[in-house]
């Protein structure tokens, strides 16, 4: 009984150790394009699944193809007659974005 309530103690202190060191994405960012684009990204993180919605000055379309590997945040958006990959990584408090084919990253905030 005694080794069983070991194990359990230590598969505890692990899964919140884990928790833990799991990037938090979900939320609400905004920011700028290089060029003064405002930008909305809003992410539901859910065990199986990342969906949320992306927005660029007044255009507003659902995220696919999204996923979470490790501290990376990557998704598709189809905007403007392209379909760019997008991978997002927490850079202490903000969301750094590096769309496919722009040369400038774009840095978020999370809205409070």
């Amino acid at each position: 009984m005694r080794r069983f309530q070991t194990i359990i103690v230590v598969l505890c202190a692990v899964g919140a150790l884990a928790a833990q060191t799991v990037p938090r994405f979900a939320g609400t960012w905004q920011g700028e394009t290089a060029t003064g684009r405002h930008i909305v990204l809003n992410l539901a993180v859910k065990p199986t699944q990342v969906t949320g919605t992306f927005t660029l000055v007044e255009q507003t379309v659902e995220i696919t193809n999204a996923k979470i590997d490790g501290k990376v945040l990557s998704f598709k958006v189809a905007l403007e007659g392209r379909t760019p990959m997008i991978a997002g990584e927490l850079v202490g408090e903000q969301l750094k974005l590096v769309v496919e084919g722009v040369s400038n990253p774009v840095l978020l905030s999370r809205v409070k």
